[in-house]
């Protein structure tokens, strides 16, 4: 309700404005008796001015700062980089990719949002969770044949075909222990 009155007021620019109840109601989806007793509940709150008029409420909706409310003193929510599932729902692709710096953390080819899976180091049939140190992004093609495969394993099967050079292999290598370690966090 306070936003749809701050929209109709202070975003147009309009100190105040009246509107009738069955207007607020309407656009609220709600009973007229919710709406009324919702803007009252505002009104003694003081987020808002209220006057009842013959052709509806006009409303003065009081902005953050005349409410005392210190936008720089906002609560600051704390994520905890070891509870988020970086796999389900693919929420935290971009931070995954960028961690990666654009390219598969297998065979370092190049790779974005659209063309790229998320990857189990160790497989989920093998006990591997979906915390950033056991997720990764890859390309299609080492999303397919990795399957359930040790990653160190898969790492050398693409040495071995000529996928990657000895200091790429090496890196990769570097790669799986530090994000085993938890030194390769993303940036959420």
């Amino acid at each position: 309700m306070y936003l749809y009155l701050l929209n109709q007021t202070r975003m147009r620019g309009f100190e105040s404005s009246t509107i009738p109840l069955s207007t607020i109601s309407s656009a609220l989806n709600c009973s007229a008796w919710q709406a009324r007793k919702t803007i009252r509940q505002l009104a003694e709150n003081g987020c808002i001015e209220l006057e009842q008029t013959r052709n509806g409420h006009t409303v003065r909706v009081l902005l953050p700062d005349e409410l005392g409310i210190s936008i720089h003193h906002a609560v600051e929510v704390q994520l905890n980089i070891e509870d988020i599932d970086f796999f389900s729902g693919r929420k935290y692709l971009s931070s995954l990719i960028n961690r990666e710096r654009n390219r598969c953390f297998f065979c370092l080819s190049a790779i974005s949002a659209e063309n790229c899976e998320l990857d189990h180091v160790v497989s989920q049939v093998n006990g591997g969770n979906n915390s950033y140190r056991n997720i990764v992004a890859a390309c299609h093609k080492c999303n397919t044949r990795k399957q359930a495969s040790e990653s160190e394993d898969f790492l050398r099967d693409l040495y071995r075909k000529g996928l990657l050079s000895e200091s790429e292999i090496e890196g990769r290598l570097s790669a799986l222990e530090a994000l085993k370690n938890g030194d390769l966090k993303p940036e959420v």
